[in-house]
């Protein structure tokens, strides 16, 4: 029966996930996501992401996608669910078998309920893929650690290999999140080898690593180009305590009110509780030093990046520890599993209320939050086929040709003594201004239809024809 309930609670989360992708509510990095991939192929999008600032596997996942079943919003964002779908499987693959069912389900609920999960797992972007392999990473590693057989132990290690190719392969941040995982593996497999005066393990981890490494070869160069060209060039602000204690929020922030302060708490509990279970001995009970190694991942994720930003240039900011947020929500799985019934239920339910939160908000955002969906019923009512689109947003274009591809000019590319149907005018309210003048002299003139908008981007629309 438990097992049953840890079914449902995956297929409701993810029905959860599906029901916010039915919409065309982008922003900018998300628009970004489409051009990059509408407009190249596999060879063409590797050649861009070198260009940027990210690792090209996941647009390259996209495009496969995309060549399958169309261009379709629905289709970008069904994508980013895909990994979440994914890493709540591995509670049946890896959690439950090496923790038992308790563990399992708390790691389900736990993962879903960290309130930023839910805007990642519907974005047209990486973070929610980065997570599924950073989390399998680190229970790879966990199953090369406990596995006394070498079948066992070479599944974990090729299992870990594999992870960790495609993470780095990822973003740079999950990366980073995989080189923390092999150093505290090779940390842990050198002082058992000593102890056993057997090295099997340590082998093993470094023959993964190298592997790692090899692969990851080609795009290092990259990266490395990628950083140089960005010190003191990038758009991240300096690095102040005010941004680093604001990480929290970022993270654990909801409409629930003290949400942070009450993640923060648990996660002193839960710590406090793990260093209880350690006292025990080693032998009496691992997984309270499991659930600490799990936890020393973000952390250290987020020392190197804050080390980095501060000695080089900023280069962190709270969302690149998303890809570890499966890894955390294992660490409170696994130092609550062992306690009381009435308070596995309380943590239960304080993580589906977060989950509601989240879910309300982000529906609210996903539907509601722009006036997108009102402008693009609008313009399929009114957008004729000789019917043009004028706007003065410079740094939006690309967002506007997502949405009306081939359409849209900027104003001052635009010829209004061309032959054209109607023009559609979004004006933001900033240069270049429109000029009356040149609209008289082309015999058009200019009549207020609405405020409107795309993403978070506010305009008054025009229709400009010829006089009759």
């Amino acid at each position: 029966m438990s097992r049953k309930k840890s079914v449902i609670l995956v297929v409701l989360f993810a029905l959860m996930y599906i029901s916010l992708i039915f919409n065309k509510n982008i922003w900018t990095d998300e628009a970004y996501t489409m051009e990059l991939v509408r407009e190249n192929h596999f060879w063409g999008i590797i050649q861009n992401t070198a260009n940027d600032v990210h690792p090209p596997l996941y647009y390259l996942i996209v495009k496969c996608f995309v060549l399958f079943l169309g261009d379709a919003f629905w289709v970008y964002k069904v994508v980013s669910v895909i990994p979440m779908v994914l890493a709540m499987v591995l509670a049946f693959s890896h959690v439950r078998p090496w923790f038992g069912e308790n563990t399992a389900t708390l790691y389900l609920i736990m993962l879903n309920a960290i309130p930023c999960m839910l805007e990642y797992v519907v974005q047209m972007r990486m973070y929610s893929w980065a997570l599924f392999f950073v989390t399998w990473a680190g229970l790879g590693a966990y199953g090369m650690c406990r596995s006394e057989s070498r079948r066992m132990r070479r599944s974990s290690c090729l299992q870990l290999t594999a992870a960790g190719i495609l993470g780095c392969y990822t973003h740079t941040y999950a990366m980073l999140s995989c080189v923390c995982i092999y150093s505290i593996l090779c940390i842990y497999a050198f002082f058992v080898g000593r102890k056993k005066k057997d090295h099997s393990l340590i082998i093993s981890c470094l023959v993964s690593g190298c592997a790692v490494a090899v692969c990851y070869m080609p795009w290092l160069a990259v990266l490395i180009r990628q950083t140089m060209s960005r010190i003191e060039n990038y758009w991240i602000e300096p690095l102040t305590w005010k941004v680093i204690s604001g990480y929290p929020d970022y993270l654990f922030a909801s409409r629930i009110p003290g949400s942070t302060v009450m993640y923060l708490i648990l996660c002193g509990v839960a710590v406090l509780i793990c260093i209880r279970q350690c006292r025990k001995g080693i032998q009496e009970n691992t997984e309270g030093g499991t659930a600490l190694l799990m936890l020393a991942i973000p952390v250290m994720t987020a020392v190197i990046g804050i080390v980095v930003s501060v000695l080089v240039t900023p280069f962190f900011i709270a969302r690149y520890l998303v890809p570890c947020m499966g890894l955390f929500a294992l660490f409170l799985a696994l130092a609550f599993h062992r306690e009381q019934r009435s308070v596995q239920i309380l943590l239960g339910i304080f993580g589906m209320l977060v989950v509601l939160n989240s879910y309300q908000k982000n529906y609210e955002t996903e539907y509601h939050s722009t006036h997108t969906d009102e402008l693009l019923r609008y313009m399929d009512e009114h957008l004729g086929q000789e019917d043009i689109i004028v706007y003065n947003y410079e740094a939006y274009g690309f967002i506007y040709n997502i949405y009306f591809p081939d359409r849209v000019k900027f104003l001052s590319n635009m010829d209004f003594s061309g032959d054209y149907g109607s023009i559609w005018y979004f004006d933001s309210c900033v240069t270049p201004w429109l000029d009356s003048q040149v609209l008289e002299r082309c015999g058009l003139e200019k009549e207020f239809v609405m405020t409107t908008g795309i993403e978070q981007n506010e305009f008054q629309l025009y229709h400009i024809s010829h006089k009759e």
